[in-house]
């Protein structure tokens, strides 16, 4: 009886010696690179027939290698906030009623308004969620 016990407390033990042997990932996913930046989450109302129906917001950042792009950006941050979320209003206004946001139309879109704000490309706009309530 007790040789079943330790037969069945076997591989629990294994595993637990296995799991106390992995390295634990770092939190918050990962090493952040220098060059990324998160920004603010940009928000846009959703209308249909002149009133709300939802809305749309897109988490996001930007890959700035250039330290001195990356400082002039690092100021910018409240005005790119403000264009980029204009630039998404204007695209939720023509968003065909319970249609999907279409990425590949969108990303260039913002890629644009960032570069245009920014005064110079060199900054990758990189969208991580796009969301609509």
């Amino acid at each position: 009886m007790r040789r079943r016990a330790v037969l069945a407390a076997l591989p629990l033990l294994l595993v637990s010696k296995a799991w106390a042997a992995a390295p634990t990932p770092p939190a918050g996913g990962g090493a952040r690179l220098p060059s990324f930046m998160r920004l603010p989450v940009i928000n846009a109302n959703v209308v249909r027939s002149n009133r709300t129906r939802g809305v749309m917001s897109i988490e996001s950042g930007l890959d700035v290698p250039d330290p001195k792009l990356r400082a002039r950006v690092e100021l910018l941050v409240p005005r790119l906030r403000s264009d980029l979320s204009q630039r998404l209003a204007a695209y939720t206004a023509n968003l065909p009623a319970g249609a999907a946001p279409n990425l590949d139309l969108l990303t260039p879109l913002l890629q644009k308004q960032v570069d245009v704000t920014a005064g110079q490309p060199g900054a990758r706009l990189l969208i991580m969620n796009v969301l609509i309530n």
